[in-house]
């Protein structure tokens, strides 16, 4: 077991409401405080501990799942197959799928545990699988021998059987385990939030002088406040405390108005609103408002430059691979994913499209931007496998906005004109 793990097993294992800190821990497990530090972190991540205002770090009653999975029972929801046996397993987590189109000698490697294997009427392929703790899934609707039924039973391993054949189940797990994987890659605000102790809060029976001092202390200066409930209640800055007498308490000064987000808000949403609404610095809350933390504006972008949001491609990812930049134009092919019903070019792929090519102007890159309005004029229909040209002028550009005005042709055809307006960070 690694000196991580044992932290984590360590941190499990204390009573509930106990107290614990880098230090002590570091001192207890014979760690490095880095160590120590980095396990802590995981810990309240996954539920298991939970920083307070004014107590600290205290081990708490439950953890919770961090990772978005799929269970055997999600797999007959999505697939509308019918149990036929094992139903104890079907709460299982669901890993992968095979196909048990090959020989039980050639099958082996590819089983796992957890796993699922995707078979027609192949008795002795359903018995391999089962041994070797593998759930079946049954295509065609075709029967189930008893002796399969029996071991399934007797290993709570559930056996399906859907009337799709295997290429479309298969294609309807794939797209399931693809959406739960861009879920889970997308950030969350969990993943760049600081604690209160960390980075500081204040009361709102406290002071503006007490507010000075913890600007001094932490070098920021803007603030949550809270109540002796931990309910936050109003955020201070220099702007509201700055020229008010060091005795009027906080709670005449703060802004009330407040936005706060909770820990599963993804960090694009909180982008938007910390630029349009030009917010360094956002109370971080669970559902009963009480306060968990902070994120800022230049932790927020910090995150957003160094990590890609999705290891699969997202609809957005896909029409950007198909944008190619000639001179100052923009070239796309219409392929049939873009179209409507009544195969013509979506106006929605299209107002996506004007949306990267935004993103891709040369006076726009590197630079988080929020689309505030965005009227398109369409003109003429556009086609399958037409080539359309993008033209983006900037008809009025500011260090914190732009205009931009966009004509779409097909040859020297003009089939729809936009105007679209950002807002620069």
């Amino acid at each position: 077991m690694s000196k991580h793990q044992e932290i984590l097993a360590y941190l499990e294992s204390l009573s509930v409401g106990k107290r614990v800190s880098v230090r002590s821990v570091s001192n207890f497990l014979n760690v490095s405080e880095g160590t120590a530090y980095r396990a802590i972190k995981e810990a309240e991540n996954r539920g298991l501990v939970e920083t307070r205002p004014r107590s600290g770090t205290v081990r708490v009653k439950t953890a919770k799942v961090n990772m978005e999975h799929l269970t055997f029972q999600d797999i007959v929801e999505i697939t509308g197959s019918q149990v036929l046996a094992g139903q104890e397993g079907l709460a299982k987590e669901f890993s992968k799928f095979s196909i048990g189109a090959m020989t039980e000698k050639h099958l082996l490697r590819y089983l796992t545990a957890e796993g699922l294997v995707i078979v027609g009427d192949r008795r002795e392929i359903q018995l391999l699988a089962l041994k070797h703790e593998n759930a079946v899934l049954v295509t065609g609707g075709l029967e189930v021998d008893e002796e399969v039924l029996g071991l399934a039973n007797q290993l709570a391993i559930p056996v399906l059987r859907s009337h799709h054949d295997t290429y479309t189940v298969a294609t309807i797990i794939n797209r399931a385990l693809s959406n739960i994987q861009i879920k889970t890659d997308i950030l969350t605000v969990e993943q760049v939030y600081r604690s209160a102790h960390d980075y500081g809060f204040l009361r709102q029976e406290d002071t503006v002088r007490d507010y000075l001092d913890l600007v001094r202390k932490n070098r920021n200066s803007r603030f949550p406040v809270i109540n002796h409930q931990n309910l936050v209640v109003g955020v201070v800055t220099m702007r509201d405390a700055g020229d008010k007498s060091p005795q009027m308490p906080l709670s005449k000064v703060m802004s009330k108005d407040i936005y706060t987000v909770e820990l599963n808000t993804s960090i694009a949403n909180v982008s938007q609103r910390m630029i349009a609404e030009d917010f360094e610095m956002v109370p971080v809350v669970r559902h009963n408002q009480t306060l968990i933390g902070v994120i800022t504006r230049r932790d927020v972008m910090d995150k957003m430059s160094r990590d890609q949001v999705s290891s699969l491609p997202t609809f957005s990812d896909q029409i950007s691979q198909r944008l190619e930049k000639e001179n100052q134009f923009y070239q796309l092919t219409i392929d049939p994913s873009m179209l409507e019903k009544n195969g013509v070019l979506s106006h929605g792929v299209l107002t996506e499209v004007l949306t990267l090519v935004t993103h891709q102007l040369p006076s726009m890159e590197q630079k988080n931007l929020i689309i505030e309005q965005l009227t398109v004029y369409f003109l003429q229909a556009v086609q399958v496998d037409d080539a359309l040209e993008i033209r983006p002028f900037m008809a009025h550009e500011t260090r914190r906005s732009a205009l931009i005005e966009y004509q779409v042709c097909l040859g020297d055809t003009l089939v729809a004109k936009a105007m679209l307006t950002v807002k620069i960070n």
